[in-house]
């Protein structure tokens, strides 16, 4: 071997990450960038209109940071209606969720890594942080894997520390898609339709003890399954009432 040349030692790369890691980042770098590519000129084709908008609103002039709740399954649907807004929302370590936080950052959210399952406490505590600095959370309340329309103790515990309302949302649009074997029934909404977005009375969470948790959670699931009926009916109303397909919907969508 020409002893002016370095030989190429794996181990080296593999101490560092760099090796081992860059063909996983460099993926979940390119499918993001797709992905937000499609979403961003798919979701300008959606007219999004509001119900209870104020509610939200109320708090914003305030100066008051809120938790806004949703299901899992609304997130599509939530996207673009709330981007470059600064949002902080979690998003798990997984692989799925590298691709997931990058496009989430594209649209203009601050992301937090972490789970119930992957570091947790680490992701709370980056919350907690970012709403002593005044950031609203947004949090798929159902999340990361179910089960569907669940309600996790996460938000509420941390509505429970920092005193800050949640603000139940969810959406439907006229003309969409289920993700039927995904566990939280995604709901892709069509290029060019109407999409609404509905938010609900706030819940106050006096405390984070066990009793108060446990009663908020039950509280802030019913609001939000409530929410999801009335707003895939409202939706029906402007369309087609009693139709078919969206009874079907909703059906599916509260399983």
């Amino acid at each position: 071997m020409d002893p002016g040349k370095r030989s190429f030692d794996v181990k080296e790369f593999s101490v560092a990450g760099t090796f081992k890691d860059a063909p996983s980042k460099i993926r979940a770098r390119i499918l993001a960038r797709i992905a937000w590519l499609v979403v961003s000129f798919w979701s300008r084709s959606i007219k999004t209109r509001f119900v209870n908008r104020e509610v939200p609103e109320r708090f914003k002039a305030e100066g008051k940071n809120v938790i806004f709740a949703f299901f899992h399954g609304d997130l599509l649907a939530l996207l673009h209606s709330h981007r470059d807004a600064g949002l902080l929302v979690p998003a798990s370590e997984s692989r799925d969720g590298e691709i997931m936080a990058r496009v989430l950052r594209n649209f203009g959210f601050e992301v937090v890594r972490g789970s119930t399952k992957r570091n947790g406490h680490k992701a709370l505590l980056a919350l907690i942080r970012g709403m002593r600095r005044g950031r609203t959370v947004a949090i798929a309340v159902d999340g990361p894997r179910g089960p569907l329309h669940e309600v996790k103790t996460g938000a509420v515990f941390l509505a429970g520390i920092s005193q800050a309302p949640i603000i139940p949302v969810t959406a439907a649009a006229k003309h969409s898609t289920i993700a039927e074997k995904s566990w939280d029934k995604l709901v892709i909404p069509a290029p060019f339709t109407e999409c609404l977005v509905q938010y609900g009375d706030p819940i106050y969470v006096k405390n984070a003890s066990s009793d108060e948790i446990v009663s908020a959670q039950r509280k802030l699931e019913t609001d939000l399954r409530r929410l999801t009926h009335e707003v895939v009916l409202r939706r029906s109303a402007g369309g087609r009432p009693g139709s078919n397909r969206n009874q079907q919907s909703l059906t599916r969508r509260n399983g």
